[in-house]
């Protein structure tokens, strides 16, 4: 077996001209990590979101539950006419109401409707008259129509069932996140609806720490995203070099090697 010769081994072990491009790979990989990041980040917050308003519904419904447990049904079905307002039973029941309003400042309204004559109107209102004569009354009168309904309250009438805002809404008294109980009699006759509408400032606030968080996974996920190009750039780069000095080494040699073969 005869010795393989200077130029057989630098035919077998020639190094090959690699196609590196540093800047483009590191752009590629900044936009992958950027991707998977944002994606999970957003999957996380909707999950997180999705969260969080179901418990702010839930608050909602069972602070609406508990005022509709203590309204006497005999008594709200008596109350059919305007001058109702003026009577004992009507007062004490308003009066409840207006403790339940109080005692939670997060609650903006409650108050109870009926379906009548194709039109929604309300029965207690227990929002007191504004302090100052110049600001704008936001109570409403025993049978007053409410003219702009939005769809949660027309449905809770309409299949009796509890309707629960899934996003805020607007109407003539503000921006609302607003649950619907049915109130039924001792008979489980349905007879109205209770509402309770939750301030909107309230709403947002409480999302308000997870889209925080989000922004700052974001920002994370940024700086990862960043390092990580950096990284590559710079190995790559570093591979390039290496390569460029062999392949230049090669030639060197072999320009070298011809030159002792033509003497």
């Amino acid at each position: 077996m005869t010795e393989p010769t200077l130029r057989q081994l630098l035919d077998d072990y020639a190094p090959g001209e690699y196609r590196i491009r540093p800047l483009l790979e590191a752009v590629f990989a900044f936009v992958a990590v950027m991707v998977a990041v944002a994606t999970t980040v957003y999957f996380i917050y909707a999950r997180a979101l999705d969260a969080q308003k179901a418990e702010i519904r839930e608050g909602v419904l069972r602070t609406a539950r508990m005022v509709a447990s203590q309204i006497d049904p005999v008594l709200h079905q008596s109350f059919t006419r305007p001058e109702d307002e003026e009577s004992e039973a009507y007062q004490r029941i308003d009066a409840m109401m207006l403790r339940f309003l109080r005692a939670d400042p997060k609650i903006a309204y409650v108050y109870t409707a009926v379906a009548k004559d194709g039109r929604i109107h309300f029965i207690l209102d227990p929002t007191p008259p504004p302090a100052d004569p110049a600001a704008e009354d936001k109570s409403v009168r025993l049978m007053d129509p409410y003219e702009d309904a939005n769809p949660e309250i027309q449905r809770a009438l309409r299949e009796q069932v509890v309707v629960v805002s899934d996003e805020p809404y607007t109407d003539q008294w503000g921006t609302f996140v607003s649950g619907y109980v049915p109130l039924l009699d001792a008979q489980g006759r349905f007879y109205a609806v209770l509402g309770m509408d939750l301030e909107v400032s309230e709403y947002f606030q409480r999302l308000e720490p997870i889209k925080r968080a989000t922004v700052r996974a974001m920002v994370t996920g940024f700086f990862i995203a960043f390092l990580t190009a950096a990284a590559v750039w710079f190995l790559r780069n570093f591979i390039r070099v290496i390569n460029d000095r062999r392949l230049a080494l090669y030639r060197e040699i072999r320009r070298r090697l011809a030159q002792d073969e033509a003497r």
